[in-house]
């Protein structure tokens, strides 16, 4: 009798042990997928926490872009106050209100390249025109009429507005400039001196001759009344009536 007891119960021993191990197996792929992510998670954690914190991507370089010489060494000074700090951290928005205070810095973006480098890209201001100035020397003047930069004579190829000083003379400046970026360029290589005494009275010394442009209005046409009239000799081109001008 006895003997007929273990023999039974050996199988149903076996049996509940290979059952045993089919639900920890069970347990473990059902665990498995959280465990992993919890892994992931703790890694992100950890290298998140490395890289905020840690030294391993402190900047280490400053580069800039847009300009060159002494302008991008200044930018780049400016920036360098965040060497040392790791580049997730670093304060972007702190280098670019002190590069956007540059005179010469029309727009400014900062941008982080990994692992180790601080990007400073810069839209510089250019000059189209140079503006006389009261105390002698010329404010050289982007196409808003920012001056941005002090010259002793107007570079080559770029012409010299001449227009009333301080608020009387902004709406004539804004003509001008106006004018200007209006012209095709064959006929704007020309220009060496743009006045305006108000809004309303735009002249331009080109080719040596005097041309009489009047209002900013209707640019487009005037310029290419002026270029067919270009052909003729005249002293006086007076294209502010483009439809009637007249050659003096």
């Amino acid at each position: 009798m006895s003997t007929r007891s273990t023999r039974v119960r050996e199988p149903v021993s076996a049996a509940s042990a290979r059952f045993e191990a089919r639900a920890r197996a069970a347990r473990w792929r059902a665990r498995r997928p959280a465990l992993v992510a919890f892994a992931l998670a703790t890694v992100v954690v950890l290298l998140a926490a490395v890289s905020w914190f840690g030294p391993l991507l402190d900047v280490r370089h400053v580069e800039v872009r847009g300009l060159t010489g002494a302008q991008a060494a200044q930018v780049r000074d400016l920036a360098a106050t965040q060497r040392g700090t790791p580049l997730p951290r670093a304060d972007a928005s702190a280098v670019r209100r002190e590069v956007s205070q540059l005179p010469y810095v029309a727009s400014v973006r900062v941008q982080r390249a990994w692992p180790w480098t601080l990007r400073v890209v810069v839209r510089p201001r250019v000059a189209v025109a140079a503006v006389p100035q009261p105390g002698g020397g010329l404010r050289l003047v982007d196409a808003d009429g920012v001056p941005f930069a002090t010259v002793r004579q107007a570079p080559s190829g770029l012409p010299v507005l001449r227009v009333p000083v301080g608020a009387a003379g902004r709406d004539a400046l804004a003509a001008t400039l106006t004018v200007l970026d209006g012209l095709p360029e064959p006929l704007r290589a020309n220009v060496s001196q743009v006045s305006a005494s108000t809004p309303d009275d735009v002249r331009m010394r080109w080719r040596g001759a005097t041309v009489v442009w009047g209002s900013a209005a209707n640019t487009p046409l005037k310029a290419q009344v002026l270029q067919a009239l270009s052909r003729q000799q005249a002293k006086v081109y007076d294209v502010s009536s483009p439809h009637t001008p007249v050659l003096r």
